[in-house]
């Protein structure tokens, strides 16, 4: 107990004053209206979108530029956890198949400019967790690391330490060659994992049970803090968490769904209610924390981010 107090007393310093966070009027992206595009993801660069539907099949590439999109695979189970390049060059998804009933799942690469598509890891009965960043997709596979350079659009960027996953409901955590279950919860489901920017804290969800909520943690699962609750979060840089607040109605839909930042230290929580939408489902925060995309029945829309 002591220990988690002067972790927080010293969290609460290096986070200094509290900001207040700011989101612009909502604007519908051009050519996304009707389409039924769902789960948005930016770019690290910021200057596309990649979308896919609501059931994770294909991916589309959304340019922020010059509002036109591109199909870049139609796979099923695409848009699930995709990972882009630094420079955007190259995404990553899983592909899933089906052999005599049997699911199979592989990693494959397509390039944005050209359109190829190739094999990374073969299909699998197993679902590999993977990161891909500073060029090099690591694919975390029988307790050992297998790193495979697949681009260089930028040189400079240094690669992710870590690999977080859900194995069998266990919040697992890959460095190097190490496999670590961290579980600061206990054996219980965890969802929706996500390593901050500075990979320096987790943030999960318990998904169930009396231990049902958010929570931030460090690279060794220690040093918990309960944020409540934060549906899908997302880093809103290396201080903040984005998400969703599930408000139901009649206990088998949601009526309202805002969108909910908070401080990873627990304070400062706000809730932002969207003009015209009532329901706000998984928001996607930009690279530079400076915006928030949403995928609507209408359409895609994209907000300004400020802090003051």
């Amino acid at each position: 107990m002591k220990k988690t107090f002067f972790f927080l007393a010293g969290l609460c310093l290096s986070l200094g004053m509290s900001a207040q966070i700011e989101l612009s009027s909502p604007t519908m992206l051009e050519g996304t209206k009707g389409m039924n595009y769902c789960f948005p993801r930016f770019s690290p660069m910021g200057d596309y979108l990649l979308l896919t539907s609501d059931g994770y099949k294909g991916l589309v590439q959304y340019n922020l530029i010059n509002q036109t999109t591109k199909v870049l695979t139609d796979a099923d189970n695409a848009g699930y956890e995709a990972q882009i390049s630094d420079g955007g060059l190259m995404v990553v998804f899983r592909d899933v198949t089906y052999r005599e009933n049997r699911r199979y799942t592989s990693i494959k690469r397509v390039n944005t400019a050209t359109g190829e598509v190739a094999v990374v890891d073969a299909p699998s009965r197993e679902k590999y967790a993977f990161d891909f960043s500073g060029g090099v997709i690591r694919v975390a596979k029988h307790h050992q690391i297998l790193s495979q350079r697949l681009v260089t659009d930028i040189r400079e960027v240094e690669g992710n330490k870590y690999i977080v996953a859900i194995e069998d409901m266990d919040l697992v955590l890959y460095t190097n060659n190490t496999r670590r279950v961290l579980n600061p919860q206990g054996k219980c489901s965890y969802i929706w994992p996500n390593i901050s920017p500075d990979q320096q804290h987790l943030v999960y969800t318990v998904a169930q049970g009396n231990k049902f909520g958010t929570y931030v943690c460090d690279m060794h699962g220690e040093n918990v803090v309960y944020l409540g609750y934060v549906g899908a979060p997302q880093w809103l840089g290396n201080d903040y968490i984005a998400g969703m607040l599930d408000l139901w109605g009649d206990g088998y839909q949601y009526t309202h769904s805002p969108i909910v930042t908070i401080r990873i230290d627990g304070q400062n929580l706000q809730i932002h209610k969207v003009p015209g939408h009532e329901i706000v489902l998984y928001p996607a925060v930009s690279t530079k924390g400076d915006k928030i995309a949403f995928a609507a029945q209408e359409g895609v829309y994209i907000m300004d981010v400020n802090f003051k």
